[in-house]
């Protein structure tokens, strides 16, 4: 006899074997007995991870809240569900603010969630999608991320620049194994468009000058719209 105990929010099937030699009840006990075990090992995980434990819902042959006991002896199912996408979510949102620069806040203030491509409110209860963006709706929002200045010195003094890369990066160290999290950089609406051609250059540190390519990119064509740098998050097919 198998009884099937799922703890889907951590992508984990257990096929857990009762005797059959027990009673129907003893048979419900042993499964609940792990289930527990198994659920709190994610508890410890999550707060890990977390810092915090998230909320969670767990379900008992369908029925929420229901004691784990109740689990039928054949073919029942435990399902524990953690609200995890709040977390991770509100943990970018607040380390893109904390990391931003505070002169005049208007780029700290100016982090922006979009839940499918609708803005939402960072820090919230948000909808389900299946893709969120975050992204600064500043048009300099790119030359704080990797700008330099003519001595080559990175556009930012008061914090380090690359704000958005670093984040993604340890978002991704840290919440990876919940979430599929990527970064790049993006066109948004209304994006500030370049009045002239540009070159591309890059800081030759050995040197200490700019190295100028004799090639002109189509992205710095005049006309062109400016990407600014996004994180995307998705919890789907993670």
């Amino acid at each position: 006899m198998a009884v099937r105990t799922r703890i889907e929010s951590i992508s984990r099937d257990i096929d857990l074997v009762v005797s059959e030699m027990l009673s129907p009840a003893a048979q419900s006990k042993a499964v609940a007995d792990y289930a527990r075990a198994a659920i709190a090992e994610a508890d410890e995980t999550n707060r890990r991870i977390l810092g915090r434990l998230p909320p969670k819902v767990i379900a008992v042959d369908g029925r929420r809240g229901g004691a784990l006991e109740q689990v039928k002896p054949s073919g029942g199912v435990i399902v524990a569900e953690w609200e995890l996408f709040g977390e991770v979510l509100a943990w970018i949102g607040q380390t893109l603010r904390d990391r931003s620069p505070r002169v005049s806040g208007a780029y700290r203030n100016a982090h922006t969630l979009f839940a499918d491509g609708v803005e939402t409110e960072i820090g919230v209860e948000v909808p389900e999608a299946d893709v969120y963006t975050f992204i600064n709706l500043t048009p300099y929002a790119r030359k704080l991320e990797v700008g330099k200045t003519e001595s080559g010195r990175d556009f930012l003094v008061q914090v380090p620049n690359r704000i958005y890369e670093r984040t993604w990066r340890d978002a991704k160290a840290r919440f990876g194994n919940t979430a599929k999290i990527t970064f790049g950089y993006e066109t948004q609406t209304g994006a500030y468009r370049l009045k002239f051609n540009q070159v591309s250059r890059s800081w030759d540190k050995a040197q200490g000058s700019w190295r100028i390519s004799k090639r002109q990119r189509a992205d710095r064509v005049a006309g062109s719209a400016v990407s600014v740098p996004a994180i995307k998050v998705s919890f789907r097919g993670s």
